[in-house]
């Protein structure tokens, strides 16, 4: 997805493409028109502005690291890493060398969230009471078996759910608690939802889910004392804003998602935004906080306890 996305920037080319075994990534290498070469030679090669770490979670510092000490520009994937541990380390890797670090929390560059976004900073919904997220997907592991690795993945909270942590964040800010339950299953499928509270704004609610037979959708209601936005990514619209009817506007108004993916949109914003010198609009800093909710999530659901929760710094 990264490569065809960058393929289609003006002044970006695909250099050089690696996986392990070397020869998964052939065809792709040949499709780019890049050379075929391990990840340890991307992140030395002189002739490479910027690296995209795309290789499973607790792979990611190795790459990412190693592609900083060289002076590369890093993208890499959520979640940032697999640990605190060693995503303190990649960011502290990426500030020292003074390089950009990017993290791919590509929900922010979604419409429907975006949408929603620009509504509750303008007030168009009034006060945010209740959020509810939900993600799932088919079971993942049939395609991919090292997210069923928990040590490797994180599972659903750290691979699905996280997306909606990280919105809830962007939306709302910083919450004070978490409390989460969580199933695992046989054949790879898995569950968990979880509540996250703030001091003085809405009661969020997430679900993410490894056990959607029928495929990925998304959706959330966003419901706020003047009016109610809604997504699902199965309806016809997959969003609408319902509100009293009167002067203020229609009782809804559907919005169809754009045809471009917002995994281009996110790459041409980040090339960019370090054209100008600009941080990327997720950063290494955004990116582990994001992940320390998601911790925190997966300690709830592992004790069965409220767990506390302050943002790192």
């Amino acid at each position: 997805m990264h490569a065809h996305s960058a393929m289609r920037i003006a002044g970006v080319r695909v250099v050089a493409v690696a996986a392990l075994p070397l020869d998964q990534a052939a065809g792709l290498a040949k499709e780019c028109g890049a050379r075929l070469s391990s990840a340890e030679e991307i992140c030395a090669a002189d002739d490479i502005d910027l690296v995209v770490v795309a290789t499973p979670t607790h792979l990611h510092a190795r790459y990412a690291i190693a592609a900083a000490k060289s002076g590369k520009h890093v993208f890499c994937e959520k979640p940032l890493a697999r640990t605190l541990a060693d995503a303190e380390a990649m960011v502290r890797a990426c500030d020292e060398a003074g390089v950009a670090f990017a993290v791919g929390h590509v929900v922010r560059y979604f419409k429907e969230y975006q949408h929603a976004k620009r509504m509750l900073d303008d007030g168009t919904l009034g006060r945010p009471a209740i959020a509810t997220l939900v993600r799932g997907n088919f079971a993942v592991g049939s395609a991919r078996e090292w997210y069923l690795d928990a040590a490797k993945s994180g599972g659903v909270v750290l691979d699905l759910m996280l997306h909606d942590l990280d919105t809830v964040r962007w939306w709302f800010g910083e919450p004070a608690r978490v409390y989460a339950r969580r199933f695992t299953g046989s054949a790879g499928l898995e569950y968990a939802l979880a509540t996250i509270r703030y001091d003085d704004r809405p009661i969020v609610h997430v679900e993410a889910s490894w056990a959607e037979h029928a495929g990925f959708r998304t959706g959330y209601e966003l419901r706020g004392d003047r009016g109610m936005l809604v997504h699902d990514s199965r309806a016809t619209s997959p969003i609408a804003l319902q509100s009293p009817s009167g002067p203020a506007g229609p009782a809804m108004m559907a919005t169809p998602t754009l045809h471009e993916t917002p995994y281009l949109v996110q790459l041409r914003d980040l090339f960019a935004r370090i054209a100008r010198g600009d941080r990327p609009l997720v950063d290494g800093h955004e990116g582990l906080r994001s992940l320390a909710l998601g911790l925190a999530v997966m300690r709830s659901a592992d004790t069965g306890e409220v767990v506390d929760w302050r943002a790192p710094a």
